[in-house]
């Protein structure tokens, strides 16, 4: 029997939700019964809001293709942790004109191509075996326990690794990865030397991008001072995007109107999932799908880990079947 004590909220009109591991498993489609369930909470005039490090092609394939196209003027896109912010026409297809794009507006042609031999350089420097994006299961097929195997993704406003063998290193990565890199001392997550080498050559050459640390193994190089924070003001400020989504123009006054999913809201654990609750008011619910601990969330905020049976994408699920009952 269902025994959660967490129940839907009947007034919401807006939702802000992460992507990976919430809505779908990471670099694997959405499952139908997601799939079905969103499109019923669009049905009801629900807005959806996705905000994701994830680039705009993987969330297109991965979330919004298979949701009919007569319910996707509900839906949002903020890709690549904010930078752009992306809507549908009515007839279900892309709209033309993207609501705002920092990538276009802070970095130049210069700086995409001297960013891109930086990242050239640390591939070279870390010594880093790259795999393109794929199922966490099949990547570790192919690369076994290799700590210097990542996925590599080029999203145009963003660059991500996935270092899914390197984040937690057990002795013998440890003494591998200090014997190969020639380091004075034993490290235990080999994303940390690559983001302070990075954003210092980075700094040094005046390219505004930020390495950061995102999700469990990912290291995402985004543009500096962007997030997801960034994304959700932009279309809460504005009264002619809230107007075309039938969106209370005061929506922020009322914290019941908006409700945050997300699965990383630890201040701890640099989770990012954060960064949209901190756009709306702290009164407004956000719920996180993984088992974290809530100490580690921001004081004063109302985030709350979701106590169903199952978590992340599963638990998501569980929480929108709880509806019906």
């Amino acid at each position: 029997m269902f025994t959660s004590t967490l129940r839907w909220n009947p007034r919401v009109k807006l939702i802000l939700s992460d992507v990976d591991e919430t809505v779908a498993d990471l670099y694997v489609r959405a499952e139908p019964e997601m799939v079905r369930e969103l499109s019923k909470v669009l049905d009801e005039g629900i807005v959806l809001f996705l905000i994701t490090g994830q680039g705009l092609k993987s969330v297109l394939w991965r979330v919004i293709d298979p949701i009919p196209k007569k319910l996707r003027h509900k839906i949002l896109i903020g890709h690549c942790s904010g930078a752009e912010v992306l809507s549908f026409a009515t007839g279900g297809e892309l709209a033309n004109k993207t609501y705002y794009s920092l990538y276009k507006k802070t970095i130049n042609s210069r700086e995409k191509t001297k960013w891109r031999e930086i990242m050239q350089k640390v591939i070279e420097k870390f010594k880093l075996k790259i795999y393109p994006t794929m199922p966490v299961k099949d990547f570790q097929q192919k690369a076994k326990s290799d700590p210097f195997a990542v996925m590599h993704e080029d999203r145009g406003a963003q660059i991500t690794f996935e270092f899914v063998n390197g984040y937690d290193l057990n002795e013998q990565q440890k003494q591998r990865v200090k014997e190969k890199l020639s380091l004075d001392k034993e490290i235990t997550d080999l994303r940390i030397p690559v983001l302070e080498y990075s954003n210092k050559t980075l700094h040094e050459n005046n390219i505004p991008i930020t390495a950061r640390t995102a999700g469990v193994f990912g290291l995402d190089f985004a543009i500096s001072g962007v997030s997801k924070t960034t994304a959700v003001q932009y279309i809460l400020q504005n009264d002619a995007i809230l107007r075309r989504l039938n969106l209370p123009s005061d929506i922020t006054s009322d914290p019941d109107l908006i409700e945050i999913w997300g699965d990383k809201f630890s201040v701890a654990r640099g989770g990012t999932d954060r960064h949209m609750s901190e756009a709306v008011s702290p009164r407004a619910r956000s719920l996180t799908f993984r088992a974290e601990d809530p100490s580690e969330f921001l004081p004063g905020y109302n985030i709350v880990v979701w106590n169903g049976f199952r978590n992340l994408q599963e638990g998501l699920l569980e929480y929108l079947r709880s509806r019906h009952k």
